[in-house]
């Protein structure tokens, strides 16, 4: 064990000691003698930083000590599981959320140049969305007459999920006219949008 004695050193003088010392020595054990616990603290952190544990005050017969031990690993420990992953990405700890798209015009019309330009630009996409939800005159787009329709099977054959609003295709008259996409409650489209980790209103 290294014993070293700190006492009537001003606080910058016993880290210098301590310092030098431990530099010199090869001991897993040293005892420091101080003169007050505020003399410790400093010392107590530069022995955490250089690798020494239970560091402990210890008092012998009036005489104040700093104790430590060096910390080492046990070779025969057993290393924590390694949890594995599907996505080799290192940015990601769970898979991508899902992207959806949300087309509403509240309008009576939607902008058809606008429209043709979106869908055409989603088609040529590399990354498409998963989820694309028609609401209110918006689903008039996935109607059979709709010159914008081939767009919607497009995405379609691509793996896009193409939700259409049964009470707007009701209330237009086109229920039974869709060419693209599934007919389905307003609640059931809400429920997927939401579960969408990032949505795009359009």
């Amino acid at each position: 064990m290294l014993t070293l004695s700190t006492a009537g050193k001003s606080g910058n003088d016993a880290l210098k000691v301590v310092k030098d010392s431990l530099a010199k020595s090869k001991d897993d054990e040293v005892r420091i003698l101080i003169d007050s616990p505020a003399q410790a603290e400093p010392l107590k952190k530069y022995l955490a930083s250089q690798g020494f544990g239970d560091i402990m005050p210890e008092d012998d017969d009036g005489a104040l000590y700093l104790t430590a031990s060096k910390i080492h690993e046990h070779e025969d420990s057993v290393p924590a599981p390694k949890t594995e992953t599907r996505n080799p990405h290192p940015a990601y700890t769970v898979p991508p959320s899902t992207t959806g798209v949300l087309i509403s015009c509240r309008n009576k019309e939607y902008n058809s140049a606008f429209m043709k330009k979106f869908l055409g630009s989603l088609v040529k996409a590399e990354k498409k969305p998963d989820v694309i939800a028609l609401l209110d005159s918006a689903v008039k787009i996935a109607a059979y007459t709709s010159p914008l329709c081939a767009f919607l099977k497009r995405l379609e054959a691509d793996g896009v999920r193409v939700l259409v609003s049964e009470s707007c295709a009701d209330r237009l008259g086109m229920t039974e006219a869709a060419g693209a996409g599934v007919v389905m409650d307003m609640a059931e489209i809400l429920n997927e949008i939401f579960s969408c980790g990032k949505v795009i209103s359009v």
